[in-house]
C-alpha cells in the first residue's frame, strides 16, 4: 500500500494481573529505509512514542532491508545488518512497518487489527492500553558511565523478582545501545526518511544469547549486572546514545520487564549546526561563510579551532575566544572567500579543538553545504529536451537544488521511460511525487543562467504529463515557474499549478508514465523581461506524495521563434488528425472570422523549416492535408500563423 495505513477503532478487551511490579512496555518496530509505508507511518506514531517513552513503554526500532536493503554503506541497516537480521528471523518478520510489543504479535495477543505499527497509538487501537494492564514479575534498575575517552559506556544495573517466577524457556536479559535521534543530511534509503528515533545499534555482549538469567526466581531474588560497551565506529553522536535493557523468555518471546539508562551530555562537546551565508547560487566571486556552533557539552566553551575548506583545499583557520554556555550557540564569522569561479561549489568547516584539547565527540564536528557560482549569462536560445546525447542530468548549466538532500529517486531526475508526443522515448526530465513520502519536499531545477540582451519578445515553453494520486479529494503536488533578475534575492511567480489544474491524465493509483497522448505543451510569456542581461529561472517542485509529474521540450527564446505570440482568438478549434501520423495528416482550422488567412510552417526538433503553405481562410471549417512520408520519424511544431498571432500543435511521425 503506497499511502497511510486506514486505521481501524477496536473495542478494549480486559486483562488480568498476574505480577506485583508495574510493567514497562517494549515496543519493538521492524521499520525500513527503502519502505515508503514507514515514511508515512513513522512521523503519526512518533509523537504517541515520545509521550510514553520511559514512563510506561520503550522504543526500540530496527531497520529492516524491507522491501529491500538500502544500497548506502551508511544507512541503518548496513551498519547493523546481522543483528537486524538476527532480529527479523527471531520474530519471523516479513513486512514493514510491523511491531511487535514485549515480544508478541499484537493482532494474537493484544487484540490488534493486525502486526502493523501503525496500530500502536491508543487512538487507533487498545494495543497499547491493552499490554501497559498487565503487571510483571521483574524490575531493571539500570545505570551508565563513560570512561575518560568517551569510548566505552558502561552499563551496571540489578534485576529483581517481584514474585516467584519460572520461565517456560531459557531467560536471558538483553542489553541494546540505540541512538535517540539521528539525522541524516540525504535519505539513506529511497523512501525519503531522514530523520530516525530509538534505533537500535549494537547488543551487548550479543543479541542473540545476552546475558543467561535463572529459569527459576523467589521473591526479592536479585541479579547484578556491570556490562562494557564499547561505543562502535558508526555512531552518528555519543550524545544521543541510550541502552534498553529487557527480560525475554525464550519460551515463548515474552518480555517480561524493560528498563531505559537514558542519554548523557559530555564534558566538552561542540556541535557544528549550520553554515550562514550560503544561497544555491551566488553571482558574485567572494562570499563571507558563517559557522553556527551548538555547545552540546556540560562545560562552557571558552576557546576553539575551526578548520574550513572550500572543496578539499584549506582555508585560513578561525581561532574562537569568548564563552558559549553549555546549550547555547553562537554564529562565527569565517573568513572570506574569494576568487570564486564560475560551477558548482562544497563548503564545509572542521571543529578540530576547544578548549585547549581535544573534542570528546567528534561525530558532530562537521558541516558540509554545496553552492553554484554564476558568472556568465548564456545569450537566449537555451533548449533542452533530455535526449540521450545530453551531458550527465540535468545538462550543461543546468542546476539541480535538492534542498532536502532526498534520495536521487525522490527529486529531480532523467527518466527513458516517457518522451513528450512520441511512442519511442529518448529520455525525459521526471519528479518522482510517487514515491517520496517527504511531504512538503521542495526541489528546484535551475535552467542555465540566460541573457534576454536583444531578445524583444521572450517565451517560455515546455511540455508536462501529470497525475493525481486519488487519495479523497487528490493530493495536491504543485509545480512553479519562477524568474529573478537580482541573481535569486527576489523570485516572481509566473507559473502556478496544482492538483487542479496540473494534471494531464486521469487519477491513478499507480505509478504514472505517460502515453503520448498524456502530455501538454504549456508557454509563459516573458515580455517583462524583453532585454534583460541577467536572468534566472527555475521549475519548483512542492510535493505532497502524490503521482509522478514528466517534463520535456524546454525551450526560452523568442516568441516569434516559438511560434506563440499570442493564441488566436478568430480560431474557435486548431487541431491535427492523425496524430502520430504515417503517411499523411490533416490540420483541421475553425475560424469565426472571414477574413483570416493562414501560414502554416512545420519545423523538425532543432528548428529547421520541413513544410510550409499559405490558406485562405473560409469561416467555419478548413482542413489542410499534407505527405508526412517524407518526414523522418521524430516530433515537428505545426505552428499556423495569422496576423492576430500564431498558435503551435505538436506532430508526431512514425512512419
Amino acid at each position: 500500500m503506497k499511502k497511510t495505513t486506514s486505521l481501524l477503532s477496536l473495542l478494549a478487551l480486559t486483562t488480568i494481573s498476574f505480577a506485583q511490579s508495574p510493567r514497562m512496555v517494549l515496543f519493538e518496530e521492524f521499520t525500513g529505509e527503502n519502505c515508503p509505508p514507514c515514511a508515512t507511518t513513522n512521523p503519526a506514531i512518533e509523537p504517541f512514542l515520545l509521550q510514553h517513552q520511559n514512563v510506561d513503554m520503550i522504543t526500540l526500532k530496527w531497520q529492516a532491508p524491507i522491501p529491500s536493503a538500502p544500497t548506502s554503506l551508511t544507512s541503518l541497516y548496513k551498519q547493523n545488518q546481522a543483528e537486524i537480521d538476527a532480529r527479523d528471523s527471531y520474530y519471523s518478520i516479513s513486512s514493514a512497518p510491523s511491531m511487535r510489543v514485549d515480544g508478541q504479535d499484537p493482532s494474537i495477543a493484544f487484540g490488534a487489527p493486525s502486526d502493523h505499527a501503525a496500530y500502536i497509538p491508543d487512538t487507533q487501537s487498545s494495543t497499547f492500553a491493552n499490554a501497559s494492564a498487565l503487571t510483571s514479575p521483574f524490575t531493571i534498575a539500570m545505570s551508565r558511565s563513560w570512561d575518560a575517552n568517551y569510548t566505552n559506556i558502561t552499563v551496571t544495573g540489578t534485576l529483581t523478582a517481584s514474585q516467584a517466577y519460572s520461565a517456560i524457556g531459557a531467560l536471558k536479559f538483553r542489553l541494546v545501545m540505540t541512538e535517540k535521534y539521528i539525522h541524516y543530511n540525504t535519505a539513506p534509503g529511497s523512501n525519503g526518511e531522514k530523520d530516525f528515533v530509538f534505533v537500535a545499534r549494537k547488543s551487548f555482549p550479543d543479541l542473540a544469547n545476552g546475558t543467561a538469567m535463572a529459569s527459576s526466581w523467589t521473591a526479592s531474588q536479585t541479579q547484578t549486572f556491570s556490562i562494557v560497551c564499547p561505543v562502535p565506529s558508526y555512531i552518528w553522536d555519543k550524545t544521543q546514545v541510550e541502552f534498553v535493557g529487557f527480560i525475554q523468555d525464550e519460551g515463548n518471546q515474552n518480555v517480561l520487564q524493560a528498563g531505559l539508562a537514558p542519554w548523557q551530555p559530555i564534558a566538552n562537546d561542540a556541535k557544528a549546526n549550520s553554515v550562514l551565508g550560503l544561497q544555491t547560487v551566488i553571482c558574485a566571486s567572494s562570499l563571507t561563510p558563517q559557522a553556527v556552533i551548538l555547545n552540546n557539552g556540560n562545560n562552557a566553551i571558552t576557546s576553539m579551532t575551526i578548520n574550513p575548506y572550500l572543496g578539499t583545499v584549506a582555508q585560513t583557520p578561525i581561532y574562537f575566544s569568548g564563552n558559549i554556555a553549555a546549550g547555547a550557540t553562537e554564529t562565527i564569522t569565517l573568513n572570506a572567500l574569494t576568487g570564486l569561479t564560475s560551477g558548482a561549489k562544497t563548503f564545509s568547516y572542521n571543529i578540530v579543538q576547544i578548549n585547549g584539547g581535544a573534542d570528546n565527540n567528534t561525530l558532530n564536528n562537521t558541516k558540509k553545504m554545496s553552492f553554484n557560482v554564476i558568472s556568465t549569462y548564456t545569450p537566449a536560445p537555451i533548449s533542452q529536451n533530455y535526449s540521450s546525447a545530453i551531458p550527465a542530468f540535468p545538462g550543461t548549466g543546468w542546476i539541480l537544488s535538492n534542498v532536502d538532500g532526498g534520495a536521487a529517486t525522490s527529486t529531480w531526475q532523467r527518466n527513458t521511460s516517457a518522451n513528450a508526443f512520441t511512442a519511442t522515448p529518448t529520455g525525459c526530465a521526471k519528479y518522482n511525487f510517487y514515491n517520496n513520502a517527504n511531504v512538503g519536499d521542495i526541489d528546484e531545477l535551475f535552467m542555465p543562467a540566460v541573457s534576454l540582451s536583444g531578445i524583444t519578445d521572450p517565451m517560455l515553453t515546455f511540455d508536462v504529463a501529470k497525475a493525481n494520486y486519488p487519495d479523497g479529494a487528490d493530493l495536491n503536488d504543485q509545480l512553479l515557474v519562477k524568474v529573478s533578475t537580482d541573481c535569486g534575492a527576489n523570485w516572481t511567480t509566473l507559473y502556478a499549478k496544482d492538483k487542479t489544474n496540473l494534471p494531464t491524465a486521469p487519477s491513478t493509483t499507480v505509478a504514472f508514465v505517460p502515453t503520448v497522448s498524456q502530455w501538454r505543451s504549456e508557454s509563459i510569456d516573458l515580455v517583462a523581461y524583453a532585454n534583460a542581461p541577467e536572468v534566472l529561472v527555475k521549475f519548483v517542485t512542492i510535493n505532497d506524495y502524490g503521482n509522478n509529474l514528466f517534463m520535456d521540450n524546454v525551450n526560452l527564446k523568442s516568441a516569434l521563434a516559438t511560434g506563440i505570440k499570442n493564441q488566436i482568438v478568430d480560431f474557435a478549434e486548431v487541431s491535427i488528425f492523425p496524430n502520430p501520423a504515417i503517411s499523411e495528416t490533416t490540420i483541421k482550422i475553425v475560424t469565426t472570422n472571414t477574413t483570416n488567412n493562414a501560414n502554416v510552417i512545420i519545423t523538425n526538433n532543432i528548428g529547421q523549416v520541413v513544410y510550409q503553405n499559405s490558406k485562405s481562410l473560409e469561416l467555419g471549417l478548413n482542413q489542410i492535408t499534407f505527405d508526412t512520408k517524407a518526414f523522418a520519424a521524430g516530433l515537428y511544431n505545426v505552428t499556423v500563423i495569422s496576423k492576430d498571432g500564431s498558435i503551435t500543435k505538436k506532430l508526431t511521425v512514425t512512419n
